[in-house]
């Protein structure tokens, strides 16, 4: 079987989905040596993707654009060209939407929660331009029936994709995405910050409510006096940090609060290992994949109750409604104040870790790719 990986959304700042593909095609490539990869690179990515197998390709793209909207329609007029010079049988689509003449089978992956109306219009009505969400509201529709069989890397991307797109449920399989533990060799002798210290770790768009957990800190310092140190890391790609840091004024936390910046993966085990506790606010989620990396960690977590974060936190960690802060003060506070809480939280989030591996995510995307490609024998 030859199977075509269209890697083109995949850009080096774009955290989620790069983790998620770089991390699947490196296990694709240690469980499968008995099909040919194909992967579709452009000049901003192709240095992720440094597979040394032989049953593994890089197929240069030398048309690329920043804008996402042109450079689908670049994909759309190239990748049957080369599907057809390849003879692809599969062809595998992470980024949220299809080709939609292919020219073969072809396997979609939903992970792009803004593509989704219903999660949009709820929890982020104002985070992308109207052309974008017209766009979408086009093309995933479209996708969705154009493809074989759509991955969902949760449940509940599952569930909202099939509010808004009539096809058979049957037609999506749920595959959870992994933990890399490798990242837990970053040395960890000295803690990167003072403690002791609370961690917020995500990109700082609005929904990720950094705000909120900055409100709920500062009922804690005021009311409680807790000693703890707030570090906010994450790249500001919509100069969220504005807003932060007149919080940050406003309730004279200037003392207590840091703000990193991005910091690379291989160096965040620190980060996690010497928190107190991990919170996790975020309002729109299509997996959360930081609440399993502080978990394998041994940092006890407070996340949030929306979407797909309590179906991967499992019981593991403190659920909150993450526009409640009081009831985030009081969880934080609990975390940090009650040992045999904590201790209850580090040892249900080491079991939890255990079942989610890239492995096991690879091996389940193998099997799709031969389920589809059998369908059509």
């Amino acid at each position: 079987m030859n199977i075509a990986i269209n890697t083109l959304s995949v850009t080096p700042q774009r955290g989620g989905v790069k983790t998620y593909l770089t991390n699947l095609i490196k296990k694709l490539a240690e469980v499968d040596r008995n099909n040919i990869y194909y992967l579709f690179v452009s000049p901003i990515n192709e240095t992720l993707f440094d597979i040394k197998k032989e049953n593994f390709k890089e197929i240069y793209f030398p048309l690329y654009s920043d804008n996402r909207i042109l450079r689908i329609m670049l994909e759309q007029l190239l990748i049957p060209f080369y599907i057809k010079k390849h003879k692809i049988d599969v062809l595998f689509s992470p980024g949220n939407f299809a080709t939609i003449f292919p020219g073969c089978k072809q396997v979609l992956v939903i992970q792009g929660p803004l593509t989704i109306r219903e999660i949009r219009e709820k929890y982020a009505p104002k985070e992308i331009s109207w052309m974008q969400g017209f766009y979408y509201n086009i093309m995933l529709p479209i996708s969705a029936r154009k493809a074989d069989k759509i991955i969902a890397v949760s449940n509940d991307i599952k569930k909202h994709l099939l509010n808004q797109v009539k096809i058979p449920e049957q037609k999506i399989q749920v595959i959870h995405e992994g933990v890399d533990l490798n990242f837990l060799k970053s040395s960890v002798d000295e803690p990167p910050h003072p403690k002791p210290y609370i961690l917020f770790l995500s990109t700082l768009f609005k929904y990720k409510n950094a705000d909120k957990l900055l409100m709920a800190f500062a009922k804690l310092k005021n009311e409680r006096k807790i000693p703890h140190t707030l570090v906010v890391v994450g790249r500001d790609p919509r100069n969220e940090m504005e807003k932060l840091k007149r919080i940050v004024d406003e309730e004279k936390l200037s003392d207590y609060v840091i703000f990193t910046g991005a910091v690379p993966h291989e160096k965040i085990a620190p980060l996690y290992k010497n928190a107190d506790v991990f919170v996790y606010p975020s309002s729109v989620e299509t997996f959360g994949l930081p609440v399993l990396e502080a978990m394998a960690c041994g940092t006890p977590v407070v996340a949030s109750n929306r979407m797909s974060v309590p179906e991967v936190a499992g019981d593991a960690a403190l659920i909150v409604d993450p526009d409640n802060i009081g009831e985030m003060a009081e969880a934080i506070y609990r975390v940090i104040t009650d040992e045999k809480l904590r201790e209850s939280l580090i040892k249900k989030g080491y079991e939890r870790v255990k079942q989610f591996s890239w492995e096991k995510t690879a091996r389940e995307t193998l099997r799709v790719f031969e389920e589809v490609y059998n369908s059509g024998r």
